[in-house]
C-alpha cells in the first residue's frame, strides 16, 4: 500500500514538470460511456482545455486491473464494480458520477430474453428448472446485471438461481451464446437487446422477452477516478464533466439522421468492435445496417452524485454474496465536484 501510494506520488512529481498530463480513461460497452466516446470525436473535450486518452481494454476484468495498477485515472463503469474496488483500495477510489440513469427513461434498459426452444415461459419456471441445472442463464457475475436479476427473482418469491447463472463480462459474447442457442437465456441490457432481437438471418431462433426488468432497481453506469488524479488534476477533471455535460446536451438536441452521420459509428464501435458493414456483402450488410436502424438511441441523462439509497442497495446485495474485500462506506467513496 505505500509503496503504490509513493510510486504515484513520484509519478505526479514527474508529471507536474512537463505540464497536465492527459487524462487516461477506459470505457467499457455501457451507454454511459457513449457521451465520452462522442465528446472525443466531437473533441468536446478539447475545447475545454482537456486531454482525454482512451485507454481500449479488452475486459471489465482489465480496465478493473487497469485501474488498481495506476495504469488509466478513470473509467466508466457499473456501480457494482465501482464498489467492489473501493472495498479493495480504501481510500484511493472516488466515484464522482453517475455516467447513465436507466431509472430516468420510459423505454426498457434490460431484458431477460430466453431462447424459444428452451420451454421456459417464466419466470417460477426458469427458476425450477434451473434449480435442476436443466438451463444455464448468461450473466455476468458480479455486476449490476447480477444484482438487478437477483432483485428480479426476489420480487416474485423465487430464491435466486445462482447455480445456474453463467456468463463472461463480454456482453457480446453473451449475447451471441443466447441468440446460438448455448444457453436458455440471459440478461442484456440495451442496445443488445434492440439488436438482437432486431437482427434477422435464415434460421434465426425465436427469442421471447421473459421480462423487461419493469418495478425492479437498476443502478446507474458510473464514473471513477482516482484521488491521487483528483487532488493533482482537479480542474482537468472539472473540464472532463463540463465537456461529458455538452456532449449530453448536443446528443439530446440533435436528431436521429445527426447522430448516425456525426459520430454514432464511434458509439456503435463500444458495443460491437470489429463490425465494419463495409467489408459485408450487400446482403449481409443490409441486414446489420437494419438491425442498428432498430437501436433505440435514449435521452441520456447529465452527470450527478450517486443516490445514498441505490449505492446501499447495491452495498448490502454485494456484502451479502461475498463480493467485498472489505468495508464501504457512502461518505467515504462518493465525491461530488461542483457544478
Amino acid at each position: 500500500m505505500l509503496k503504490r501510494m509513493l510510486a504515484a506520488f513520484f509519478f505526479l512529481l514527474v508529471g507536474a514538470g512537463g505540464g497536465a498530463a492527459p487524462l487516461r480513461i477506459s470505457l467499457p460497452p455501457l451507454l454511459g460511456a457513449v457521451p465520452v466516446a462522442l465528446g472525443v470525436a466531437w473533441e468536446m473535450f478539447e475545447e475545454e482545455g482537456v486531454e482525454v486518452k482512451l485507454i481500449p481494454l479488452a475486459s471489465q476484468r482489465d480496465r478493473l486491473v487497469a485501474f488498481q495498477a495506476g495504469q488509466i485515472d478513470g473509467m466508466v463503469t457499473d456501480l457494482t464494480s465501482a464498489i467492489m474496488l473501493a472495498a479493495q483500495m480504501p481510500g484511493e477510489v472516488a466515484i464522482v458520477s453517475t455516467a447513465y440513469s436507466p431509472a430516468a427513461n420510459p423505454t426498457p434498459h434490460l431484458s431477460l430474453i430466453a431462447q424459444g426452444y428452451s420451454g421456459v415461459d417464466d419466470l417460477a419456471e426458469l427458476a425450477e428448472m434451473a434449480g435442476g441445472r436443466k438451463v444455464r442463464i448468461a450473466v455476468p457475475r458480479q455486476s449490476d446485471l447480477e444484482f438487478s436479476l437477483d432483485m428480479l427473482f426476489s420480487s416474485q418469491g423465487l430464491e435466486p438461481p445462482e447455480e445456474a447463472y453463467i456468463g463472461q463480462d463480454d456482453l457480446l459474447v453473451n449475447a451471441t451464446w443466447v441468440l446460438f442457442g448455448m444457453v436458455a437465456c440471459g440478461v442484456l441490457p440495451q442496445p443488445y437487446v434492440d439488436y438482437l432481437l432486431s437482427y434477422q438471418y435464415e434460421g434465426k431462433p425465436a427469442l421471447k422477452v421473459l421480462s423487461d426488468f419493469s418495478g425492479i432497481p437498476i443502478p446507474p453506469s458510473v464514473i471513477v477516478f482516482r484521488r491521487l488524479v483528483l487532488a493533482a488534476q482537479l480542474p482537468d477533471v472539472a473540464g472532463f464533466f463540463r465537456a461529458f455535460r455538452r456532449t449530453v446536451e448536443r446528443v439530446n438536441s440533435s436528431s436521429r439522421e445527426e447522430l448516425l452521420t456525426t459520430g454514432w459509428a464511434v458509439a456503435v464501435e463500444l458495443f460491437f468492435p470489429g463490425l465494419s458493414p463495409e467489408t459485408l456483402s450487400p446482403e449481409a450488410r443490409g441486414k446489420v445496417e437494419a438491425a442498428v436502424q432498430a437501436i433505440h438511441i435514449p435521452k441520456f441523462t447529465e452527470p450527478g452524485p450517486v443516490s445514498r439509497e441505490v449505492f446501499e442497495q447495491v452495498r448490502v446485495w454485494a456484502e451479502g454474496k461475498g463480493y467485498l474485500a472489505g468495508s464501504v462506506d457512502y461518505d467515504q467513496v462518493v465525491a461530488i465536484l461542483g457544478p
